[in-house]
Protein backbone atom coordinates (compact mmCIF):
# COMPACT_ATOMS: atom_id res chain seq x y z
CA UNK A 1 0.00 0.00 0.00
CA UNK A 2 2.46 2.64 1.22
CA UNK A 3 4.39 1.60 -2.57
CA UNK A 4 0.99 2.47 -4.44
CA UNK A 5 0.92 5.80 -2.37
CA UNK A 6 4.76 6.82 -3.13
CA UNK A 7 4.42 6.22 -6.66
CA UNK A 8 0.66 8.27 -7.04
CA UNK A 9 2.42 11.31 -4.99
CA UNK A 10 4.89 12.94 -7.97
CA UNK A 11 1.64 13.04 -10.46
CA UNK A 12 -0.69 14.36 -7.95
CA UNK A 13 1.74 16.87 -6.94
CA UNK A 14 2.37 17.99 -10.93
CA UNK A 15 -1.41 17.62 -11.20
CA UNK A 16 -1.64 20.32 -8.28
CA UNK A 17 0.47 22.63 -9.40
CA UNK A 18 -0.30 22.71 -12.79
CA UNK A 19 -3.99 23.82 -11.66
CA UNK A 20 -2.43 26.33 -9.21
CA UNK A 21 -0.92 27.83 -12.31
CA UNK A 22 -4.07 27.64 -14.57
CA UNK A 23 -6.32 29.13 -11.46
CA UNK A 24 -3.37 31.81 -11.05
CA UNK A 25 -3.34 33.07 -15.07
CA UNK A 26 -7.21 32.94 -15.25
CA UNK A 27 -6.93 35.69 -11.64
CA UNK A 28 -4.50 37.36 -13.24
CA UNK A 29 -6.59 38.50 -16.21
CA UNK A 30 -10.02 38.57 -15.24
CA UNK A 31 -8.71 41.38 -12.42
CA UNK A 32 -6.52 43.68 -15.19
CA UNK A 33 -10.07 46.25 -16.36
CA UNK A 34 -8.72 48.37 -19.79
CA UNK A 35 -8.45 51.67 -18.96
CA UNK A 36 -9.26 54.72 -21.09
CA UNK A 37 -6.75 57.82 -20.02
CA UNK A 38 -2.90 57.81 -19.95
CA UNK A 39 -1.77 60.15 -17.56
CA UNK A 40 1.57 61.50 -18.13
CA UNK A 41 3.27 62.96 -14.55
CA UNK A 42 6.33 64.47 -14.22
CA UNK A 43 7.98 65.20 -10.41
CA UNK A 44 4.18 64.54 -9.49
CA UNK A 45 2.76 67.25 -11.67
CA UNK A 46 0.25 66.00 -14.04
CA UNK A 47 1.35 67.48 -17.90
CA UNK A 48 -0.92 65.53 -20.04
CA UNK A 49 -3.97 63.03 -20.01
CA UNK A 50 -4.58 61.29 -23.46
CA UNK A 51 -7.55 59.39 -24.68
CA UNK A 52 -6.49 55.84 -25.49
CA UNK A 53 -9.41 55.58 -28.02
CA UNK A 54 -7.11 58.01 -29.85
CA UNK A 55 -3.95 57.56 -31.71
CA UNK A 56 -1.52 60.32 -31.14
CA UNK A 57 2.25 60.65 -30.17
CA UNK A 58 3.79 63.72 -28.34
CA UNK A 59 7.00 64.60 -26.67
CA UNK A 60 6.92 65.15 -23.11
CA UNK A 61 10.07 66.94 -21.54
CA UNK A 62 10.56 65.49 -18.62
CA UNK A 63 13.35 66.56 -15.54
CA UNK A 64 16.89 66.82 -16.24
CA UNK A 65 16.56 68.01 -19.83
CA UNK A 66 15.45 64.46 -20.36
CA UNK A 67 13.08 64.38 -23.70
CA UNK A 68 10.45 61.63 -23.98
CA UNK A 69 8.02 60.88 -26.79
CA UNK A 70 5.13 59.18 -25.80
CA UNK A 71 2.74 56.93 -28.14
CA UNK A 72 -1.11 56.15 -28.09
CA UNK A 73 -1.66 53.71 -30.39
CA UNK A 74 -4.69 51.29 -30.66
CA UNK A 75 -5.72 51.15 -27.17
CA UNK A 76 -2.27 51.00 -25.60
CA UNK A 77 0.06 53.37 -24.33
CA UNK A 78 3.92 53.07 -24.74
CA UNK A 79 7.52 54.98 -24.74
CA UNK A 80 8.72 54.85 -28.41
CA UNK A 81 11.75 57.02 -27.30
CA UNK A 82 13.55 58.48 -24.14
CA UNK A 83 17.07 60.49 -24.07
CA UNK A 84 17.43 58.40 -20.57
CA UNK A 85 20.41 56.44 -20.55
CA UNK A 86 18.94 53.30 -19.55
CA UNK A 87 15.86 52.55 -21.88
CA UNK A 88 13.85 51.18 -19.33
CA UNK A 89 11.05 52.96 -19.95
CA UNK A 90 11.16 52.49 -23.36
CA UNK A 91 11.87 48.40 -23.17
CA UNK A 92 8.48 48.09 -20.97
CA UNK A 93 6.60 48.02 -23.65
CA UNK A 94 2.96 48.93 -24.38
CA UNK A 95 0.12 49.52 -21.14
CA UNK A 96 -3.19 49.06 -21.49
CA UNK A 97 -4.42 47.63 -18.02
CA UNK A 98 -5.55 50.24 -15.01
CA UNK A 99 -3.16 50.81 -12.96
CA UNK A 100 -0.01 49.89 -15.60
CA UNK A 101 2.77 52.12 -14.95
CA UNK A 102 5.70 53.54 -17.31
CA UNK A 103 8.34 54.74 -15.46
CA UNK A 104 11.09 56.99 -16.46
CA UNK A 105 13.73 57.84 -12.85
CA UNK A 106 16.31 59.88 -14.85
CA UNK A 107 13.06 62.06 -16.15
CA UNK A 108 11.62 61.70 -12.88
CA UNK A 109 8.07 61.33 -15.51
CA UNK A 110 5.54 58.51 -14.78
CA UNK A 111 2.94 57.42 -17.41
CA UNK A 112 -0.13 55.92 -16.43
CA UNK A 113 -3.28 54.14 -17.13
CA UNK A 114 -6.55 54.94 -15.59
CA UNK A 115 -9.85 55.51 -15.24
CA UNK A 116 -11.58 59.07 -16.04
Amino acid sequence: MKDKLKKMAAPICIVFVVLGCIIWIIIQNSCSRQGNIAEVRVSDRTVLRLSLDKDITREIDGQNGIKLTVVVSSGSVYVEHSGCPDKICVNKGRISAVGDTIVCLPARTVVEVIES
